[in-house]
């Protein structure tokens, strides 16, 4: 975990992704492959879900038996793991030190982010594109199902965090 970089929830999580994935005999080289995984999106903080973009990118590499170089070369023509386009459209948000260039625009050429007619990636803060919620939309759902009297604005609030979660999970 030390050595390659990777987080134990993600180590645990990468053991059984790769039995899944026919890569068990291999788990080795997924481990190390997991380091370059990493100097390949920037080096950049292993949090969940950084540490899943950076398990699936290594996961893909053994898997196709693709060296750092390799990714580097062929990074237009590959086909990558959804989690790592969308790691590159900006779904996690800027990493500290940038997205690695030419890797980005190789990965994102001729790719839009679904549900955003023509743009490539985000950019700026997470969540900045998302339509504003409509507060009293919802209040007025909530009253229509519980009634005035047992709606608060606590509750209005927690319902806007899950849906504004929610829209942001879906595909």
């Amino acid at each position: 975990m030390y050595k390659n970089e990777i987080p134990g929830g993600q180590y645990t999580n990468m053991l059984f992704q790769s039995k899944q994935l026919g890569l068990e005999g291999q788990f080795g080289k997924v481990k190390s492959a997991y380091e370059q995984a990493n100097m390949l999106l920037g080096d950049i903080p292993k949090v969940t879900p950084s540490s899943k973009v950076c398990g699936d990118l290594a996961q893909f590499m053994v898997a196709n038996n693709l060296s750092r170089e390799d990714v580097e070369k062929g990074g237009g023509t590959l086909n990558f793991p959804k989690s790592v386009i969308e790691y590159f459209q900006g779904f996690l948000g800027i990493p500290p030190h940038g997205f690695p260039e030419p890797l980005r625009s190789q990965v994102l050429a001729g790719r839009e982010v679904e549900g955003y007619e023509g743009m490539k990636s985000f950019e700026g803060r997470p969540g900045a594109e998302l339509k504003d919620y409509d507060f009293e939309a919802a209040r007025g759902q909530l009253v229509e199902k519980w009634g005035e009297d047992n709606i608060s604005e606590r509750e209005r609030a927690k319902r806007a965090v899950s849906e504004a979660s929610r829209e942001r999970s879906e595909p």
